[in-house]
């Protein structure tokens, strides 16, 4: 059975219609086990593989490629991937990216589908004089938000 109803896979391709580039999302997760070792294990993983893996089938601007940490220990590392799942979201001729650590359910699945839009269109959503003086730093910027359910 997939997470995503009907009627919202409908509405997700609506809003998907208005992807202008291929969005490359890099799902980062582990290897599942029968066994579960504490500490050592990642309860959400299968549901962030399954839910992307459900929000890929609904646009072909979509793809999505899944690395396991303990095999692609250097991707992760040049991801700066440190705890999963973890997925990035790039573009090409995008500068940047958006990475997301967790599982984007819940108030975060809309924040992950705006990141997916934003990502492929590569428009933000930021005032002329927020884009001006930003256009004026002359060095990378790491911006984090944390989110958390309440």
């Amino acid at each position: 059975m997939g997470l995503l109803s009907e009627a919202d896979q409908s509405e997700i391709k609506r809003i998907f219609e208005d992807l202008n580039r291929d969005v490359q999302i890099e799902l980062f997760t582990q290897h599942e086990s029968p066994l579960i070792i504490p500490g050592n294990d990642c309860p959400t993983c299968k549901d962030a593989r399954q839910l992307l893996e459900e929000v890929v089938a609904l646009s072909e601007k979509l793809h999505l490629n899944v690395h396991e940490v303990d095999r692609d220990e250097d991707l992760a590392r040049s991801h700066n991937v440190h705890r999963i799942p973890a997925l990035t979201m790039t573009a090409e001729g995008v500068n940047g990216k958006v990475r997301y650590f967790g599982l984007p359910s819940g108030y975060e699945f809309s924040v992950l589908l705006g990141s997916l839009i934003d990502v492929s269109n590569a428009q933000p959503d930021l005032s002329p004089e927020t884009l001006e003086l930003l256009s004026t730093l002359d060095k990378d910027v790491h911006i984090q938000v944390f989110v958390t359910p309440t």
